[in-house]
């Protein structure tokens, strides 16, 4: 699978959700394999590659764990699309997840810049930190109609749209944009060769 489609959410949040994926017509849950959650959690900068491939006692709970914060997302990009806000049922979960972290602050001076670190009690504290906390941002830096669902019909892939114009339709050119094109191309072709056709 192309690792690219990891990053294309654009926030570490709207990344988990995309690790639901539409594979040969039937959603696929990416954290189901191990070695694809993996690949998931490099790219996304949340566990050096190092740590990996996980064992299967260090991944269920992660996977679980990983799951659950999903669940809490798909209800926040519910929220956001049926009324722009977050609901207040949502926000008592996304506070009650945050209140499980286990999370140790510290600051830092390097090269003159006053930095933030934080780091977890386990490794899976610090990669749940790091996704709620996107949800934040996101929510106070980003208007809801950014957020935004693929346009493709095949695809269930959502990104924040950072494009000046805030026209962007899908979650890639490169797969999703191009496959359009492609389609209505074929379209296009078979009607012409059909009114051809017709007009003998």
């Amino acid at each position: 699978m192309d690792k690219s489609l990891f990053l294309l959410g654009g926030s570490p949040w709207i990344n988990l959700l995309n690790t639901l994926v539409m594979h040969n017509k039937q959603p696929t849950d990416l954290l189901a394999d191990p070695e694809m959650m993996g690949q998931w959690l490099a790219a996304n900068q949340l566990l050096p590659e190092s740590h990996f491939p996980l064992d299967e006692a260090a991944y269920e709970p992660l996977r679980a764990s990983l799951a659950a914060v999903r669940e809490l997302c798909t209800r926040i990009l519910s929220d956001l699309e049926s009324s722009g806000e977050l609901s207040g049922a949502s926000f008592s979960l996304l506070k009650e997840h945050v209140e499980r972290l286990n999370i140790e602050l510290t600051a830092s001076l390097e090269g003159g810049k006053p930095t933030l670190l934080y780091t977890g009690q386990t490794s899976f504290d610090g990669i749940l930190y790091t996704i709620l906390s996107s949800v934040f941002s996101t929510l106070n830096h980003v208007n809801a109609d950014r957020i935004r669902k693929c346009e493709h019909e095949d695809c269930i892939l959502h990104f924040i749209d950072v494009s000046k114009s805030g026209k962007r339709r899908w979650c890639s050119m490169e797969s999703c944009g191009n496959r359009n094109k492609a389609a209505q191309f074929y379209d296009k072709t078979r009607k012409q060769r059909s009114s051809a056709k017709s007009s003998r």
